[in-house]
């Protein structure tokens, strides 16, 4: 079972195009898992193409990216990256500026505005409410008990793939897995290990 301070890279959540149905589970999965409000779209699926033949479903959250624009932006300094080397957002110093959201190629930030009732967190990751920046988090909390996070576990296609770099690169490797990433997209949430992620066509 991956977890997140792996010798071997940070383990991340990237999609399987190809295998989702949007059914909502990995959305579903996150909300309750972390008490977040209807509005809160920590992931979420959303369609590529709407309306043609090429429609494709695509589920979307944070990549925790090793080349983060989201950081380079911030005129707060309230993104950073955690010992763990993921992406952490700090409500004390999150302004709400959106700036976040306009750098990020992803989608990724998100900015609810319903107060989030008390968790099971200990200590709630991200901003969670009240307009400020809010994004996935990867599920820590479970990566420290050795668990996956929700929304690749609970998926019933496997349309969400989890693991370091090495571990996704054999995942899309032995399922035959779509390229999800560009090769410049891929060095922004990679870097370095980028080259382990890009198959060849």
């Amino acid at each position: 079972m991956s977890t997140q301070n792996r010798n071997d890279g940070t383990a991340r959540v990237i999609p399987n195009w190809q295998n989702c149905i949007d059914c909502g589970a990995c959305e579903v999965a996150c909300q309750r898992t972390w008490d977040l409000p209807a509005e809160s779209n920590r992931i979420q699926v959303v369609a590529l193409a709407h309306g043609t033949e090429d429609e494709t479903n695509k589920p979307m959250q944070c990549y925790n990216c090793t080349d983060a624009p989201c950081i380079d932006v911030c005129p707060t300094e309230a993104l950073s990256y955690s010992g763990t080397e993921t992406v952490r957002v700090n409500a004390d110093l999150c302004i709400g500026c959106h700036y976040c959201g306009v750098g990020c190629p992803f989608g990724a930030p998100q900015y609810p505005d319903a107060t989030v009732p008390e968790a099971e967190e200990s200590e709630p990751l991200g901003a969670r409410g009240n307009g400020l920046m809010d994004k996935c988090t990867t599920c820590e909390p479970r990566q420290e008990v050795g668990l996956e996070p929700a929304c690749s576990s609970e998926c019933p296609t496997d349309a969400l793939l989890f693991g370091t770099p090495d571990e996704l690169a054999e995942k899309m490797d032995e399922d035959h897995v779509s390229q999800p990433f560009d090769e410049e997209s891929a060095r922004i949430v990679f870097g370095d290990d980028a080259d382990k992620v890009i198959t060849e066509e």
